[in-house]
Formats: C-alpha cells, structure tokens, sequence
C-alpha cells in the first residue's frame, strides 16, 4: 500500500434520503477526521428519486477522500458492488444510514485487525442508542426482535459464523476469492440476507470471521417498523431471502418451522408470555405464507411479493 492509498475504506449504500443524509455525512467525516489512519469514504446512491444525488455531489466536491458512486437499478447488493469497484483500501468498513457511528469506530476495526491478523472479515457490536429511553420503545424492541438489528456478544473476542450490514469489516482481498455481493439479495431484491449470504461464502472458502467488541455502532429505531403489519412483512422477506439463497432446502425448512412455530405459539400461549407468544405467531405465518409461496408458479411468486 503506498503513503496515497487509505487504510480503511467505509462503504454505505443509501436511497432516498436526502432529508437525513447530511447528519449521516457530518457523522462519517467526524469518523474519518478522528481516525489515526488515513480513510475514504463511499456512499453508493442505489437509485434515489429525491434530491440524494444532490446532495452527495455537492458532498463529495467539498473535501478530500469523499467519493460517491451512483448504481442506477435498485437494490443494495448493486450499490455496494458498485462501491467495491472503486474502493483502493485493504480494510473495507460497512455500515447503513440509519446507524450512528462513534469517531472511535476506524480505531476500533484497524486495531482489531493489527491484533488478529488472522481474521479475514470480523462483526462489531450494534447497539440500541444511549439516549433511548422511552419504555414503550424499548418494549416493542424487545417483542420484535430482529426488527432492529442488534449484535452483542460480549467482550471477548471469538470466532462467529454470520455478519450483518450495519457493522461488518471485510479484507478486500476476501471479495477477489468469494465474489461480490449477490445482488438477488437484500434491499431492493429479495429484501434481506446479502451479508449473511456474503459471510456464509466465505466460510465454505475455508477463511474465518471474528468479533471485534470493541467496534461498536448505534443503531436508530424507527418506531413505524414495530408494528405486526412490518413484523410480518420482515418475517416473509427473511423467509423470502433464505430461498434465494438456498431454495433446495428452503420448502423443507418453512415446514419444519411451521410445526416449531405452532408448537411454541401453544406454549407460550398456556404461559401468558404475550412478546414470546407475539414472535411465534409472526414465524406461524411467515412459515404458512411461504409454503403457500413454494406451491405457487414461477410467475405468480414474483407476483406475491411485488417482485
């Protein structure tokens, strides 16, 4: 790597909005300021209709070690492998628009990977806010689990089998080996899964995945998806990912978690536990619908997910 060439590189897809996008762009640059290494920062633009261009050119001409990209289709995996192509650092960062980053986050990640060369990708911790404090909030979180992404292993560092978007670390060396993202995954397409898909290639590549505690994000809670209707929605797009990514097993799968799920709706139903309850429920019908899915033709599955 020469003395021009960044250390880390931070990759964020976004679409759509531009309202909130110049606090995501002041947080990214406190980042890249506070970072004892030299740092670029790509933001792919995966096809806004609002004034996102906009903003990110205007971005992008103010400073140095900005750089913006534009992936004209929908869909995440597409604007994130539009950012792999021009990214020129060893370390790649990921996270999402709708995640808080502490300036300390780059010295967190190049720490870890100076102490544990031996990792080839490694996922932080993602927590709820510090300021969340509003109980009814905190309660829907915990009834919709996985609705808010959230990572927490403690503070030892070990060996992991998935990675999730909101704060994974890639070498880029790791891509030339497992390929790009697959771009029927996540937003957009399939709507979740392209970095478990991502984490899962590169475990059958025989390379191993850590977890670095000490890189932590925040994670915003938008309250609109604690809801039954988006919890359904989110059960039927995992559902929905997991056949992209394996649909051989997928119909075998969704039944088995059919009977799991009724079997724990009863049980948490005799013991009066109504979030436990709530969550069996959702996997019920995310398991029937997408049975119901299976059995459907090739036309009238992409018809049933608006695809």
């Amino acid at each position: 790597m020469s003395a021009d060439e960044p250390a880390v590189s931070i990759l964020i897809a976004t679409r759509n909005r531009a309202s909130q996008l110049p606090r995501v762009l002041e947080s990214l640059e406190a980042v890249r300021i506070a970072a004892r290494t030299k740092v670029e920062i790509v933001v792919a633009d995966n096809g806004s209709t609002d004034a996102t261009g906009a903003v990110l050119k205007k971005w992008s001409a103010e400073g140095p070690g900005r750089i913006y990209v534009f992936a004209e289709q929908q869909g995440k995996s597409r604007a994130l492998n539009r950012a792999l192509a021009v990214v020129r650092s060893p370390l790649l960062a990921f996270t999402d628009d709708d995640v808080q980053v502490p300036t300390g986050w780059i010295d967190a990640i190049a720490r870890f990977f100076a102490q544990h060369p031996h990792y080839d990708a490694a996922m932080g911790r993602v927590a709820l806010p510090p300021d969340l404090s509003d109980p009814d909030v905190l309660r829907r979180v915990r009834r919709y689990r996985g609705a808010v992404p959230l990572f927490d292993m403690g503070d030892v560092v070990c060996d992991v089998d998935d990675m999730y978007g909101a704060n994974m670390t890639v070498r880029r060396r790791v891509f030339d080996k497992v390929g790009a993202f697959n771009e029927r995954l996540g937003p957009g397409a399939s709507g979740f899964s392209e970095d478990i898909d991502l984490a899962h290639r590169i475990r059958r590549a025989q390379m191993r995945i850590g977890y670095m505690p000490g890189a932590v994000v925040y994670h915003e809670v938008d309250p609109d998806r604690l809801t039954d209707a988006y919890y359904r929605q989110f059960q039927l797009r995992l559902g929905l990912s997991s056949f992209e990514m394996d649909p051989s097993a997928s119909h075998w799968r969704n039944v088995k978690g059919l009977l799991e799920s009724v079997v724990a709706l009863a049980w948490w139903s005799v013991r009066g536990v109504s979030s436990r309850r709530a969550r069996a429920r959702s996997r019920m019908i995310r398991h029937a619908d997408l049975i119901s899915w299976h059995l459907r033709s090739g036309q009238e599955r992409h018809a049933a997910f608006g695809r």
